[in-house]
Protein backbone atom coordinates (compact mmCIF):
# COMPACT_ATOMS: atom_id res chain seq x y z
CA UNK A 1 0.00 0.00 0.00
CA UNK A 2 1.29 3.58 -1.09
CA UNK A 3 2.26 5.48 2.14
CA UNK A 4 -0.02 8.64 1.51
CA UNK A 5 2.32 12.05 1.36
CA UNK A 6 -0.19 14.87 1.79
CA UNK A 7 0.54 17.69 -0.89
CA UNK A 8 -1.49 20.96 -1.94
CA UNK A 9 -1.65 19.90 -5.56
CA UNK A 10 -1.55 16.78 -8.10
CA UNK A 11 2.16 16.08 -9.17
CA UNK A 12 2.56 16.06 -12.80
CA UNK A 13 1.78 12.57 -14.76
CA UNK A 14 2.74 10.15 -16.14
CA UNK A 15 4.84 9.48 -12.57
CA UNK A 16 4.50 6.06 -9.92
CA UNK A 17 5.52 6.67 -6.65
CA UNK A 18 5.23 3.64 -5.27
CA UNK A 19 8.00 3.02 -7.45
CA UNK A 20 9.59 5.55 -6.46
CA UNK A 21 9.53 4.41 -2.36
CA UNK A 22 10.27 1.09 -3.49
CA UNK A 23 13.70 2.14 -5.08
CA UNK A 24 14.06 4.68 -2.14
CA UNK A 25 13.28 1.83 0.44
CA UNK A 26 16.05 -0.27 -1.39
CA UNK A 27 18.67 2.40 -1.74
CA UNK A 28 18.48 2.96 1.86
CA UNK A 29 19.27 -0.82 3.17
CA UNK A 30 21.41 -1.03 -0.02
CA UNK A 31 24.20 1.97 -0.17
CA UNK A 32 26.00 -0.02 -2.91
CA UNK A 33 23.15 -0.04 -4.92
CA UNK A 34 23.19 3.69 -4.66
CA UNK A 35 26.80 4.12 -5.77
CA UNK A 36 25.73 2.07 -9.33
CA UNK A 37 23.18 4.25 -9.49
CA UNK A 38 25.26 7.83 -9.69
CA UNK A 39 25.48 9.15 -13.28
CA UNK A 40 21.82 7.24 -14.41
CA UNK A 41 19.76 8.73 -11.55
CA UNK A 42 19.45 11.90 -10.57
CA UNK A 43 16.87 13.59 -8.15
CA UNK A 44 14.80 15.95 -10.53
CA UNK A 45 14.20 12.26 -12.05
CA UNK A 46 11.60 11.59 -8.53
CA UNK A 47 8.21 13.61 -9.08
CA UNK A 48 7.85 13.98 -5.39
CA UNK A 49 10.08 16.96 -3.80
CA UNK A 50 10.13 14.94 -1.17
CA UNK A 51 12.09 11.68 -2.76
CA UNK A 52 14.17 14.26 -5.01
CA UNK A 53 15.59 15.62 -1.33
CA UNK A 54 16.00 11.60 -0.07
CA UNK A 55 17.43 10.46 -3.18
CA UNK A 56 19.94 13.68 -3.12
CA UNK A 57 20.79 13.09 0.71
CA UNK A 58 21.68 9.34 0.04
CA UNK A 59 23.84 9.90 -2.67
CA UNK A 60 25.78 12.83 -0.98
CA UNK A 61 26.22 10.50 1.68
CA UNK A 62 27.41 7.18 -0.20
CA UNK A 63 30.00 10.34 -2.13
CA UNK A 64 31.28 11.49 1.27
CA UNK A 65 31.79 7.62 1.93
CA UNK A 66 29.35 7.75 5.05
CA UNK A 67 26.39 5.74 5.60
CA UNK A 68 22.66 6.71 4.19
CA UNK A 69 20.37 4.74 6.24
CA UNK A 70 17.07 6.02 7.98
CA UNK A 71 18.64 6.68 11.49
CA UNK A 72 21.52 8.20 10.00
CA UNK A 73 19.56 10.87 7.64
CA UNK A 74 16.89 11.21 10.32
CA UNK A 75 18.61 14.63 11.42
CA UNK A 76 18.11 16.24 8.01
CA UNK A 77 14.83 15.76 7.74
CA UNK A 78 13.24 16.59 11.34
CA UNK A 79 12.68 20.11 9.89
CA UNK A 80 11.17 19.17 6.87
CA UNK A 81 7.74 19.94 5.88
CA UNK A 82 6.85 17.37 3.57
CA UNK A 83 8.73 14.80 6.10
CA UNK A 84 6.34 16.19 8.72
CA UNK A 85 3.64 15.56 6.78
CA UNK A 86 3.96 12.05 5.36
CA UNK A 87 4.21 11.62 9.19
CA UNK A 88 8.10 12.52 10.51
CA UNK A 89 11.01 10.95 9.92
CA UNK A 90 9.83 7.10 10.37
CA UNK A 91 8.56 7.95 6.87
CA UNK A 92 12.21 7.14 6.20
CA UNK A 93 11.80 3.50 8.29
CA UNK A 94 8.61 3.19 6.08
CA UNK A 95 10.53 3.37 2.98
CA UNK A 96 13.40 0.84 3.90
CA UNK A 97 10.17 -1.64 4.77
CA UNK A 98 8.78 -1.31 0.92
CA UNK A 99 12.20 -2.00 -0.30
CA UNK A 100 11.01 -5.45 -0.98
CA UNK A 101 9.14 -4.65 -4.05
CA UNK A 102 12.29 -3.26 -5.75
CA UNK A 103 13.49 -6.38 -7.72
CA UNK A 104 16.27 -4.54 -10.24
CA UNK A 105 17.56 -0.85 -8.68
CA UNK A 106 18.92 -0.16 -12.90
CA UNK A 107 15.59 -1.56 -13.89
CA UNK A 108 13.59 0.60 -11.23
CA UNK A 109 15.88 4.06 -12.43
CA UNK A 110 15.59 3.48 -15.70
CA UNK A 111 11.25 3.00 -15.32
CA UNK A 112 11.59 6.14 -13.30
CA UNK A 113 13.86 7.81 -16.02
CA UNK A 114 11.77 7.13 -18.88
CA UNK A 115 8.86 8.97 -16.78
CA UNK A 116 10.73 11.72 -15.73
CA UNK A 117 11.40 12.36 -19.96
CA UNK A 118 7.78 12.00 -20.37
CA UNK A 119 7.03 14.57 -17.85
CA UNK A 120 9.88 16.54 -19.45
CA UNK A 121 8.26 16.38 -23.17
CA UNK A 122 4.37 17.75 -21.86
CA UNK A 123 5.90 20.26 -20.00
CA UNK A 124 7.84 21.49 -22.98
CA UNK A 125 4.74 20.92 -24.97
CA UNK A 126 2.39 23.52 -23.03
CA UNK A 127 5.54 25.97 -22.83
CA UNK A 128 5.50 25.65 -26.34
CA UNK A 129 1.55 26.22 -26.82
CA UNK A 130 2.02 29.14 -24.23
CA UNK A 131 4.81 30.71 -26.33
CA UNK A 132 2.48 30.10 -29.21
CA UNK A 133 -0.59 31.59 -28.05
CA UNK A 134 0.36 34.17 -25.94
CA UNK A 135 3.47 36.04 -27.69
CA UNK A 136 2.50 39.49 -28.96
CA UNK A 137 1.69 40.39 -32.03
CA UNK A 138 5.36 42.40 -32.92
CA UNK A 139 7.33 39.06 -31.57
CA UNK A 140 9.54 38.02 -34.44
CA UNK A 141 9.42 34.31 -35.55
CA UNK A 142 13.14 33.87 -34.89
CA UNK A 143 13.32 34.97 -31.65
CA UNK A 144 10.45 32.03 -30.99
CA UNK A 145 12.12 29.52 -32.78
CA UNK A 146 14.83 30.01 -31.11
CA UNK A 147 13.03 29.79 -27.70
CA UNK A 148 11.62 26.54 -28.98
CA UNK A 149 14.97 24.96 -30.00
CA UNK A 150 16.05 26.13 -26.11
CA UNK A 151 13.14 24.57 -24.69
CA UNK A 152 13.62 21.00 -27.06
CA UNK A 153 17.56 20.99 -26.64
CA UNK A 154 16.30 21.15 -22.13
CA UNK A 155 14.25 18.37 -23.00
CA UNK A 156 16.02 16.09 -24.84
CA UNK A 157 19.62 16.44 -23.19
CA UNK A 158 18.83 13.55 -21.08
CA UNK A 159 17.42 11.09 -23.27
CA UNK A 160 20.40 9.79 -24.46
CA UNK A 161 21.98 7.02 -22.44
CA UNK A 162 23.97 7.52 -19.76
CA UNK A 163 28.08 7.87 -20.38
CA UNK A 164 28.31 5.46 -17.22
CA UNK A 165 27.04 2.63 -19.52
CA UNK A 166 28.95 3.35 -22.51
CA UNK A 167 31.74 1.13 -21.66
CA UNK A 168 34.97 0.59 -23.90
CA UNK A 169 37.46 -1.92 -23.55
CA UNK A 170 40.92 -0.89 -22.54
CA UNK A 171 42.39 -2.31 -24.99
CA UNK A 172 40.21 -0.22 -27.63
CA UNK A 173 41.08 2.70 -25.93
CA UNK A 174 44.77 1.91 -26.20
CA UNK A 175 45.19 1.57 -29.23
CA UNK A 176 43.45 5.24 -29.89
CA UNK A 177 45.38 6.81 -27.53
CA UNK A 178 48.42 5.03 -29.21
CA UNK A 179 47.53 5.67 -33.03
CA UNK A 180 46.96 9.53 -31.51
CA UNK A 181 50.76 9.52 -29.94
CA UNK A 182 51.93 8.24 -33.09
CA UNK A 183 50.56 10.31 -35.71
CA UNK A 184 50.86 13.79 -33.34
CA UNK A 185 54.01 12.67 -31.20
CA UNK A 186 52.29 13.98 -28.48
CA UNK A 187 48.76 14.19 -26.85
CA UNK A 188 47.03 16.03 -29.40
CA UNK A 189 46.28 19.73 -27.68
CA UNK A 190 45.61 23.18 -27.92
CA UNK A 191 48.46 25.74 -26.81
CA UNK A 192 48.15 28.47 -24.61
CA UNK A 193 50.82 30.53 -26.81
CA UNK A 194 52.51 31.56 -23.19
CA UNK A 195 55.70 29.57 -22.70
CA UNK A 196 55.69 29.19 -19.14
CA UNK A 197 52.04 28.44 -19.14
CA UNK A 198 52.50 26.08 -21.61
CA UNK A 199 55.65 24.15 -19.64
CA UNK A 200 53.26 23.57 -16.53
CA UNK A 201 49.86 21.92 -18.68
CA UNK A 202 51.13 21.30 -22.19
CA UNK A 203 48.23 23.25 -23.06
CA UNK A 204 44.50 22.42 -23.58
CA UNK A 205 43.02 19.05 -24.29
CA UNK A 206 39.63 18.18 -25.63
CA UNK A 207 36.74 17.08 -23.15
CA UNK A 208 38.17 18.95 -20.58
CA UNK A 209 37.06 21.81 -19.11
CA UNK A 210 39.00 24.81 -17.75
CA UNK A 211 38.03 27.61 -15.15
CA UNK A 212 39.93 30.91 -15.31
CA UNK A 213 39.16 32.21 -11.92
CA UNK A 214 39.80 36.23 -10.93
CA UNK A 215 39.11 39.17 -9.64
CA UNK A 216 37.51 42.69 -11.53
CA UNK A 217 40.36 44.22 -13.16
CA UNK A 218 42.97 41.21 -13.10
CA UNK A 219 42.78 40.57 -17.06
CA UNK A 220 40.34 37.56 -17.26
CA UNK A 221 38.49 38.96 -20.54
CA UNK A 222 42.11 39.85 -21.92
CA UNK A 223 43.07 36.27 -21.40
CA UNK A 224 40.33 34.70 -23.10
CA UNK A 225 40.62 36.98 -25.87
CA UNK A 226 44.72 36.03 -26.47
CA UNK A 227 43.18 32.18 -25.77
CA UNK A 228 40.58 32.62 -29.00
CA UNK A 229 43.52 34.41 -30.69
CA UNK A 230 46.29 31.49 -30.19
CA UNK A 231 43.42 28.98 -31.01
CA UNK A 232 42.30 30.24 -34.40
CA UNK A 233 45.95 31.21 -35.53
CA UNK A 234 46.69 27.50 -34.67
CA UNK A 235 44.05 26.13 -36.85
CA UNK A 236 40.95 25.67 -34.84
CA UNK A 237 37.78 26.90 -35.05
CA UNK A 238 36.59 29.23 -31.50
CA UNK A 239 33.40 29.98 -30.45
CA UNK A 240 33.41 32.58 -28.10
CA UNK A 241 30.08 33.43 -25.99
CA UNK A 242 30.29 37.09 -24.55
CA UNK A 243 27.52 36.87 -21.63
CA UNK A 244 28.46 40.06 -19.85
CA UNK A 245 30.22 42.40 -22.84
CA UNK A 246 29.02 43.30 -26.59
CA UNK A 247 30.62 41.64 -29.07
CA UNK A 248 31.79 44.89 -30.76
CA UNK A 249 33.58 45.63 -27.17
CA UNK A 250 34.93 41.84 -27.45
CA UNK A 251 36.51 42.75 -31.16
CA UNK A 252 37.85 46.17 -30.06
CA UNK A 253 40.07 43.91 -27.18
CA UNK A 254 41.41 41.43 -30.17
CA UNK A 255 42.67 44.15 -32.46
CA UNK A 256 44.32 46.06 -29.69
CA UNK A 257 45.79 42.75 -28.93
CA UNK A 258 46.49 41.30 -31.97
CA UNK A 259 48.25 44.66 -32.74
CA UNK A 260 50.10 44.24 -29.93
CA UNK A 261 51.07 40.62 -30.50
CA UNK A 262 52.09 40.82 -34.03
CA UNK A 263 53.79 44.70 -33.85
CA UNK A 264 54.62 44.96 -30.43
CA UNK A 265 52.54 48.35 -29.97
CA UNK A 266 50.39 49.17 -27.71
CA UNK A 267 47.50 50.97 -28.85
CA UNK A 268 44.69 51.51 -25.69
CA UNK A 269 41.22 49.94 -27.24
CA UNK A 270 39.93 52.43 -25.53
CA UNK A 271 41.25 55.42 -27.46
CA UNK A 272 39.87 53.50 -29.84
CA UNK A 273 36.32 53.57 -28.47
CA UNK A 274 36.28 56.93 -28.29
CA UNK A 275 37.49 57.35 -31.73
CA UNK A 276 41.00 59.28 -30.29
CA UNK A 277 43.45 57.04 -32.43
CA UNK A 278 45.92 58.57 -34.28
CA UNK A 279 46.61 57.95 -38.26
CA UNK A 280 49.08 55.55 -37.85
CA UNK A 281 47.18 53.56 -34.89
CA UNK A 282 44.15 53.53 -37.25
CA UNK A 283 46.22 52.13 -40.12
CA UNK A 284 47.67 49.46 -37.60
CA UNK A 285 43.41 48.20 -36.64
CA UNK A 286 42.70 48.25 -39.98
CA UNK A 287 45.62 46.00 -40.80
CA UNK A 288 44.50 44.39 -37.68
CA UNK A 289 41.09 44.21 -38.95
CA UNK A 290 42.00 42.53 -42.30
CA UNK A 291 44.55 39.60 -40.35
CA UNK A 292 41.20 38.91 -37.92
CA UNK A 293 38.78 38.35 -40.94
CA UNK A 294 40.59 35.36 -41.69
CA UNK A 295 40.57 33.71 -38.43
CA UNK A 296 38.22 31.11 -37.62
CA UNK A 297 36.82 33.00 -34.91
CA UNK A 298 33.30 33.28 -33.91
CA UNK A 299 31.54 35.51 -31.24
CA UNK A 300 28.37 35.40 -29.52
CA UNK A 301 26.47 37.54 -27.31
CA UNK A 302 25.44 35.44 -25.12
CA UNK A 303 23.36 37.15 -22.42
CA UNK A 304 20.14 35.31 -20.80
CA UNK A 305 21.48 32.28 -22.44
CA UNK A 306 21.14 28.64 -20.28
CA UNK A 307 23.46 25.51 -20.16
CA UNK A 308 21.28 23.75 -22.84
CA UNK A 309 21.18 27.31 -24.89
CA UNK A 310 24.78 27.76 -25.12
CA UNK A 311 24.74 23.82 -25.60
CA UNK A 312 22.55 24.15 -28.69
CA UNK A 313 24.72 27.29 -30.16
CA UNK A 314 27.74 25.60 -29.94
CA UNK A 315 26.12 22.06 -31.33
CA UNK A 316 25.28 24.61 -34.49
CA UNK A 317 28.61 26.25 -35.15
CA UNK A 318 29.77 22.83 -34.70
CA UNK A 319 27.34 21.36 -37.29
CA UNK A 320 28.44 24.21 -39.75
CA UNK A 321 32.08 24.05 -39.35
CA UNK A 322 32.32 20.48 -39.69
CA UNK A 323 32.69 20.80 -43.59
CA UNK A 324 35.43 22.86 -43.66
CA UNK A 325 39.19 22.94 -43.07
CA UNK A 326 38.88 24.48 -39.44
CA UNK A 327 36.36 22.51 -37.06
CA UNK A 328 35.16 23.05 -34.35
CA UNK A 329 38.04 23.08 -31.33
CA UNK A 330 37.51 25.37 -28.36
CA UNK A 331 34.70 27.15 -26.67
CA UNK A 332 35.16 30.21 -24.31
CA UNK A 333 32.41 31.37 -21.63
CA UNK A 334 32.30 34.94 -20.46
CA UNK A 335 32.02 34.40 -17.62
CA UNK A 336 30.27 31.64 -15.47
CA UNK A 337 28.32 33.68 -13.00
CA UNK A 338 26.22 35.46 -16.08
CA UNK A 339 24.35 32.04 -17.75
CA UNK A 340 21.01 31.42 -16.18
CA UNK A 341 20.35 28.34 -14.52
CA UNK A 342 17.71 25.71 -16.17
CA UNK A 343 15.76 25.62 -13.02
CA UNK A 344 14.28 28.24 -10.32
CA UNK A 345 17.06 27.41 -7.25
CA UNK A 346 15.09 29.89 -5.48
CA UNK A 347 18.42 32.12 -4.87
CA UNK A 348 20.46 29.49 -3.90
CA UNK A 349 23.61 30.02 -5.68
CA UNK A 350 25.48 26.72 -4.65
CA UNK A 351 22.73 25.16 -5.96
CA UNK A 352 22.92 27.25 -9.17
CA UNK A 353 26.91 27.15 -9.94
CA UNK A 354 26.63 22.80 -9.57
CA UNK A 355 23.88 23.13 -12.45
CA UNK A 356 25.56 24.88 -14.81
CA UNK A 357 29.55 23.59 -13.86
CA UNK A 358 28.05 20.34 -14.32
CA UNK A 359 26.35 21.49 -17.60
CA UNK A 360 30.04 22.88 -19.12
CA UNK A 361 31.93 19.62 -18.02
CA UNK A 362 29.08 18.06 -20.13
CA UNK A 363 29.60 19.92 -22.75
CA UNK A 364 33.19 19.87 -22.98
CA UNK A 365 32.55 16.14 -23.56
CA UNK A 366 29.72 16.16 -25.80
CA UNK A 367 31.40 18.44 -28.03
CA UNK A 368 34.55 16.99 -27.97
CA UNK A 369 36.41 20.05 -27.65
CA UNK A 370 38.08 21.92 -24.44
CA UNK A 371 35.63 24.54 -22.48
CA UNK A 372 37.03 27.65 -20.65
CA UNK A 373 35.23 29.36 -18.53
CA UNK A 374 35.84 32.49 -16.64
CA UNK A 375 34.55 32.90 -12.94
CA UNK A 376 34.56 35.30 -10.30
CA UNK A 377 36.59 35.19 -7.35
CA UNK A 378 34.85 36.50 -4.09
CA UNK A 379 36.53 39.47 -1.95
CA UNK A 380 37.86 36.86 0.35
CA UNK A 381 41.29 37.51 -1.26
CA UNK A 382 41.06 41.20 -1.18
CA UNK A 383 41.31 40.63 3.16
CA UNK A 384 44.45 38.43 2.64
CA UNK A 385 47.68 39.38 3.33
CA UNK A 386 49.00 39.56 -0.27
CA UNK A 387 45.83 39.61 -2.18
CA UNK A 388 46.78 36.58 -4.21
CA UNK A 389 43.77 34.09 -4.90
CA UNK A 390 43.25 30.45 -4.39
CA UNK A 391 40.98 27.87 -4.74
CA UNK A 392 38.71 28.60 -2.23
CA UNK A 393 37.88 32.15 -3.38
CA UNK A 394 35.97 30.70 -6.25
CA UNK A 395 32.47 31.73 -5.71
CA UNK A 396 30.32 28.96 -4.99
CA UNK A 397 33.63 26.77 -5.29
CA UNK A 398 32.97 23.33 -4.64
CA UNK A 399 30.88 21.75 -7.48
CA UNK A 400 33.14 24.47 -9.61
CA UNK A 401 36.63 22.66 -8.43
CA UNK A 402 35.22 19.75 -8.58
CA UNK A 403 34.16 19.47 -12.10
CA UNK A 404 37.12 21.35 -13.84
CA UNK A 405 39.79 19.64 -14.98
CA UNK A 406 41.89 22.59 -14.94
CA UNK A 407 41.75 25.37 -12.95
CA UNK A 408 43.87 28.71 -13.35
CA UNK A 409 44.08 31.93 -11.18
CA UNK A 410 45.14 35.80 -12.34
CA UNK A 411 47.00 38.07 -10.42
CA UNK A 412 48.30 41.61 -11.52
CA UNK A 413 49.98 43.12 -8.33
CA UNK A 414 49.96 46.40 -10.68
CA UNK A 415 46.22 46.42 -10.03
CA UNK A 416 46.27 47.18 -6.51
CA UNK A 417 49.78 49.54 -6.34
CA UNK A 418 48.26 51.63 -9.52
CA UNK A 419 45.39 52.11 -7.10
CA UNK A 420 47.35 53.86 -4.23
CA UNK A 421 49.45 56.09 -6.07
CA UNK A 422 50.76 59.20 -4.58
CA UNK A 423 50.45 62.63 -5.86
CA UNK A 424 53.36 63.46 -7.95
CA UNK A 425 54.75 66.48 -5.48
CA UNK A 426 54.63 63.36 -2.33
CA UNK A 427 57.89 62.47 -1.36
CA UNK A 428 57.02 58.93 -1.62
CA UNK A 429 56.16 58.87 -5.16
CA UNK A 430 59.32 58.20 -6.95
CA UNK A 431 59.20 54.74 -4.62
CA UNK A 432 55.66 54.33 -5.74
CA UNK A 433 56.89 54.79 -9.61
CA UNK A 434 59.85 52.20 -8.79
CA UNK A 435 57.15 49.45 -7.90
CA UNK A 436 55.01 50.43 -10.48
CA UNK A 437 57.67 50.18 -12.91
CA UNK A 438 58.16 46.69 -11.36
CA UNK A 439 55.50 45.07 -11.64
CA UNK A 440 53.18 46.91 -14.62
CA UNK A 441 53.78 44.53 -17.16
CA UNK A 442 52.90 40.85 -14.40
CA UNK A 443 50.40 38.89 -15.28
CA UNK A 444 50.47 35.86 -12.75
CA UNK A 445 49.06 32.27 -13.90
CA UNK A 446 48.56 30.14 -10.68
CA UNK A 447 47.77 26.85 -11.93
CA UNK A 448 45.54 26.05 -8.62
CA UNK A 449 44.69 22.77 -10.07
CA UNK A 450 45.47 20.08 -12.95
CA UNK A 451 43.70 16.82 -12.78
CA UNK A 452 46.12 15.10 -15.07
CA UNK A 453 49.34 17.20 -14.14
CA UNK A 454 50.86 19.13 -11.53
CA UNK A 455 50.09 22.71 -9.83
CA UNK A 456 52.61 25.58 -10.30
CA UNK A 457 52.77 29.40 -11.16
CA UNK A 458 53.38 31.11 -14.55
CA UNK A 459 53.73 34.53 -15.34
CA UNK A 460 53.33 36.54 -19.07
CA UNK A 461 54.10 39.85 -20.33
CA UNK A 462 50.66 41.87 -19.99
CA UNK A 463 49.99 44.87 -21.69
CA UNK A 464 46.90 46.64 -19.96
CA UNK A 465 45.87 49.36 -22.67
CA UNK A 466 45.93 46.52 -25.25
CA UNK A 467 44.59 44.16 -23.59
CA UNK A 468 47.58 41.94 -25.02
CA UNK A 469 49.51 38.98 -23.77
CA UNK A 470 52.83 37.40 -24.78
Amino acid sequence: MTHAIPRTFDLPRPHDIETEQQLLGELLLNNAAAERLIGLLDAHHFAEPLHQRIFDAIVRAVKAGGAATPFTLRAQFEADEAMRGAGGTEYLAALAAMSAGCINVEHWARALKNLAFRRTMIAMGRELQDLAAHAGIEAEPAQLAERAEDLLTAATAGSAESSAERFRPVGDLAADVLAQLSATGTAPTLKFNLAALDDITGGLRAKELVIVGARPGMGKTAFAGHLALAAAAQGRAVAFFSMEMAASAIVLRLIAAHVFAHENRSIAYDDARRAALREADAQAFVQAEAALRALPLFIHEGRQLTPSGLLLAAKRAQKKLAATHTPLGLVIVDHLQKIRPERDCRGNKVAEMTEISDALQKMAGTLDVPVVALSQLNRQSEAREGRRPELSDLRESGAIEQDADLVLLLYREAYYVQKREPHRAAPDWPDWYAEMARCKTVLDIHVAKQRNGREGHARAHFDAPSSGLK
